[in-house]
């Protein structure tokens, strides 16, 4: 083939041939993303584990207030974000094996630190059908908008190509978060109907942001993680 003669290129037919350039037929949208993320693939397993534990605890945790609220509409809404958090731990589970954390890690979830654990386990403490308030307010006042802020940072910093995976996780998790903090806000803002209700929220409210903020929230580095808490 002479250098001025055009590169033929397969056509519709098996006897056709056309000049257009390799792919130009195609409206391929270039691929913005970028490799290499703030995370390597150590720091994300541990991160993917501390989400697991969280979402493990929240699924245990609602489930057992299942048992103890009182108010029947608060009671059926729970038991559907019990099994969205289930979801969400299998989801993160299914995370570890791709990340090459090893089967200990696979098999177990990790919190960051102690005063982690401590944390999930004041947000579980209230029994008594008569805390409603405090049970709501911990989970979806306080701790589900701190996943929520940790996971669209590690959507947004990790790497966009190799952690592809992770990011697709927590998006669809993050979908889920945004509507069970909505209904924890409206269910609240209905049991809350007197000034002494609103205090009792309060007042939770900003103990468990103080111990949360002192344990370092769910990766045990909240002040890297999200905006301090006030």
């Amino acid at each position: 083939m002479s250098g001025d003669s055009p590169r033929m290129y397969p056509g519709a037919g098996p006897d056709e041939r056309t000049t257009f350039d390799a792919y130009s037929a195609f409206d391929v949208p270039a691929d913005l993303r970028e490799l290499h993320g703030r995370y390597d693939v150590e720091s994300t397993a541990r991160r993917v584990r501390n989400f697991r534990y969280a979402e493990e605890w929240m699924m245990m945790i609602g489930g057992g207030w299942v048992a103890t609220i009182p108010e029947l509409p608060v009671k059926t809404g729970l038991g559907k974000i019990v099994w969205d958090d289930a979801q969400s731990a299998d989801q993160l589970g299914h995370r570890l094996p791709e990340l090459r954390c090893g089967k200990r890690s696979v098999s177990t979830s990790e919190a960051a630190n102690e005063g982690l654990s401590a944390f999930i386990q004041e947000v579980a403490a209230p029994e008594s059908p008569d805390l409603t308030i405090e049970k709501i307010t911990g989970m979806f006042d306080v701790l589900k908008p701190h996943l929520l802020a940790v996971y669209d940072r590690m959507q947004r910093e990790t790497d966009q190509i190799s952690d592809a995976p992770t990011i697709e996780i927590l998006d669809d998790i993050m979908r889920r978060t945004r509507k069970h903090i909505a209904w924890g806000d409206e269910v609240l803002d209905r049991l809350c109907d007197t000034d002494g209700k609103r205090e009792r929220r309060r007042r939770r409210s900003v103990e468990l942001r103080e111990a949360l903020e002192k344990c370092g929230g769910v990766t045990g580095e909240i002040a890297d993680e999200s905006p301090r808490l006030n």
